[in-house]
């Protein structure tokens, strides 16, 4: 066990243990750093503070070769090098602003079940990778301040660390995403695992706790599930185990005053309603968290954006019910089928209830849309009409693919009216172009439904019921989904190979006849079960120039 820095002799460690202290400052020991320079260090250039002038030119060369191989520069920076723990910078790791941090991860180095490599523990590692989230990752509609990732739970932590290597563009980080997911998944255990017999020391018969700690820690693990969960759903089978977890733990312990709470817990319960709808649509079960909040004072968002998307989740809720039981086809089974699997037939005929109730979720559909971004008309500029315009098309084309099978048709078959096979692919080619260059989608909800759109349009190429950039939004799409790293454990590697397989096995497109003519966006479309008069709303003229795709 090293002796922690803390000036002078005794070391805090020793001085807490009252055991006999050996530390000794090296005499070419480096000042200590802020994080806020140690995180620009890790990314960028180290910087080094000499303490002592006195310092030869061997000692200043080799504390450079460290720093080249840490950074993979100067000799060939393979992955050992990359990942080999430099004792001097985790000594200096032990700064009061990052404590907190490391605390986390200590506790995940016991855990974590099997034992992984210890390299996946090293400052610099978990400090690339923690950065990389907190820069690259977009805060979620119910997460508006990282103020709350201070600190972070073991569970918080893994989590987070398995979503920022599962998307790191580096081989060598992207390798690590499976011991992180291992992490993970002992971080969670340890909740539902009692560390005591009942009856003995360390026991209590009562989990509930309203100390500031407590309530620190309780929903940070709250966030580490929904965040664990967000990568995992549809894709994990014990997702839908994870969720229950989240919500049992906010009932047991949100506060009874949310005004004076210091954690904003309706945000919280949105996100956890939010993960509960989108698994349940992916395998077509009864959602678990009811439509309302149990708790009065969580049903108060301060913001329209929060109201958007927990107006989403209560539409998809209430349709959801209507239909769980018919055996109907998932979008899961869609996506993750092989090409010779057969997927079920519909175990029930299409009644005039089912049409009332899915004409319902279209018309309300349509009014959330013109609602929440029907002020202005959304332009490529504008991020927020952008991600409104992306979950009208995702949810409309998750709304299709509940209608069309519930009648007896099959989604990429021609039996379905030409109108109505427009109507789908002009939401599909909605959702790949919006899809362009957003690497702000990241949760498996939205990379399945945009994969689900791709397939749809791949078979309309096949079709010759295609426009002439069809292909390549389709091939964006699979780059997307292909990891730095093919090993990587996560759901991309699921979908890039079904999309793939798609590609290949595609038949030649047939030739397109002189009368054959793409609809226009004003096209009519009183037909469909969704209201023609937002058309122009839901598909402006920008989102079909081809001057919004982004380059090749």
């Amino acid at each position: 066990m090293k002796c922690e820095v803390d000036g002078a002799p005794p070391c805090r460690r020793c001085r807490h243990t009252n055991a006999p202290c050996i530390f000794k400052p090296r005499s070419n020991a480096a000042a200590v750093q802020s994080i806020a320079e140690r995180s620009q260090s890790v990314q960028g250039t180290l910087v080094y503070h000499p303490s002592s002038p006195d310092q030869d030119s061997s000692s200043i060369l080799g504390r450079l070769e460290r720093i080249e191989s840490l950074l993979g520069i100067g000799k060939e920076g393979n992955r050992s090098s990359l990942l080999t723990i430099d004792s001097d910078l985790e000594e200096e790791s032990d700064d009061v602003s990052s404590r907190g941090l490391w605390k986390a991860v200590e506790r995940l180095k016991i855990i974590t079940s099997p034992p992984q490599d210890q390299n996946i523990w090293s400052y610099s590692i978990v400090t690339r990778l923690w950065i990389s989230f907190l820069n690259n990752l977009p805060l979620l509609h119910f997460v508006q301040d990282q103020s709350v990732l201070v600190s972070p739970s073991p569970l918080l932590l893994a989590s987070v660390l398995y979503i920022s290597a599962v998307h790191s563009p580096l081989p060598e980080l992207a390798s690590l995403a499976g011991g992180y997911f291992a992490a993970t998944c002992s971080a969670i255990s340890e909740l539902v695992v009692p560390s005591a017999r009942p009856g003995t020391s360390g026991w209590t018969r009562s989990h509930v706790s309203s100390s500031s700690k407590d309530e620190h820690t309780v929903f940070q693990d709250i966030l580490g599930l929904i965040m664990a969960s967000l990568s995992c759903e549809a894709y994990i089978e014990t997702t839908d185990k994870w969720i229950a977890l989240a919500y049992r733990l906010l009932l047991d312990h949100c506060p009874s005053n949310l005004e004076d709470a210091t954690y904003d817990w309706r945000r919280l319960f949105s996100g956890i309603q939010v993960i509960d709808i989108e698994h349940a649509s992916m395998h077509m079960c009864y959602p678990l968290l009811p439509r309302q909040p149990p708790i009065p004072a969580l049903q108060h968002l301060d913001s329209q954006h929060d109201s958007a998307f927990r107006g989403l989740s209560q539409m998809m809720h209430q349709g959801l019910n209507h239909f769980v039981g018919r055996k109907l086809p998932t979008i899961w089974s869609f996506v993750s089928a092989r090409d010779s699997d057969a997927l079920p037939s519909v175990g029930t005929p299409f009644t005039e209830m089912d049409s009332q109730v899915i004409r319902l979720w279209a018309k309300k559909l349509d009014e959330w849309l013109v609602q929440y971004n029907g002020a202005s008309q959304p332009s490529p500029s504008d991020r927020q009409g952008i991600l409104i315009l992306l979950q009208y098309h995702l949810h409309k084309l998750y709304v299709l693919s509940i209608y069309h099978p519930a009648r007896g048709f099959d989604l990429g078959s021609a039996n379905i009216t030409p109108s109505e096979r427009q109507e789908l692919l002009m939401s599909a080619r909605a959702v790949l172009r919006l899809r362009q260059d957003d690497s702000s989608i990241w949760s498996n909800w939205d990379l399945i439904m945009i994969t689900w759109a791709a397939m749809l349009l791949l078979r309309g190429v096949e079709d010759g019921m295609t426009h002439h950039d069809d292909l390549r939004l389709i091939q964006t799409q699979l780059s997307t989904l292909k990891r730095s790293d093919p090993s990587t454990l996560s759901i991309h590697g699921v979908l890039a190979e079904r999309l793939q397989s798609g590609i290949q096995s595609m038949h030649t497109p047939p030739d397109n006849g002189p009368d054959f003519a793409f609809p226009a966006p004003n096209m009519d479309y009183s037909w469909t079960i969704f209201d023609q008069q937002i058309m122009n709303l839901a598909n402006p003229p920008w989102l079909f120039d081809d001057s919004s795709l982004a380059p090749p």
